[in-house]
This record gives C-alpha cells, structure tokens and sequence, in this order.
C-alpha cells in the first residue's frame, strides 16, 4: 500500500514538473516576442539568414576539429617519437656500462663491491 502512494508521488511530481518546465517555455516565449525590438518579419529574416549559414559555420566547424586533431596526433607521435629515441640511448648507455663492469671484473680478478675503493 505504502508503495503505491509512493509511485503516486512520483508520478505526479514528474507531471508537475513536466507542467511547470511547460508554462515557463510558454511565458519565455511570449516574453521575447512581446519585447523584441524587431518585428516579425525582422526577426524571421534574421531566423532565414542565420539557417542558411548554419552549414558553412558546421563545414568550418568539422574542419577547424579535423585540423586539430590532426596537430595533436602530429605532436603525440613527435614526442613518442623523442621518447623512443631517449629510450634507446639509456638501454645503449646501460648495455656498455655493464659490458665495462663486466670486463673489470673479469680482468681485476678481485671482486669488488660497489661501495668498496680500489
């Protein structure tokens, strides 16, 4: 019982709501015409005006993003490019520092640690 007067509720809430966002749409609507300065055919001039560049501005709009995207695609491959290159040079850097230390400690016979001086 206590569930169906909640759903009730709701639902009445919803239609309410649903009225009220209604009547505003309606006063909001009248307002802007009762105090456009323009007149009708004024105002439908630049409602046609503005339709027909709405195609233009969409086709600038995709090309604009399509260029974009394009320079931030450039630029991420150019820095895992750069990071690729630093990459490599470590592991380089590593593989000769170990073949150095590989090579004292075969010809030193001794084997010395790391926090020991010769």
């Amino acid at each position: 019982m206590a569930n169906d007067s909640r759903e009730q509720g709701s639902g009445a809430g919803i239609a309410s709501w649903l009225v009220g966002v209604a009547i505003g749409a309606v006063g909001g609507a009248t307002l802007a015409l009762l105090t456009t300065p323009k007149s009708g055919d004024e105002v439908r001039g630049v409602i046609k005006k503005t339709a027909k560049d709405v195609p233009e501005r969409m086709g600038e709009l995709v090309d604009d993003s399509l260029d974009l995207y394009a320079s931030a695609l450039n630029y991420c491959q150019l820095v895992v490019e750069e990071q690729t290159v630093r990459l490599k040079q470590a592991v380089a850097a590593g593989k000769l520092a170990a073949a150095k230390r590989r090579e004292e400690l075969e010809l030193g016979g001794g084997a010395v640690l790391p926090f020991q001086h010769k």
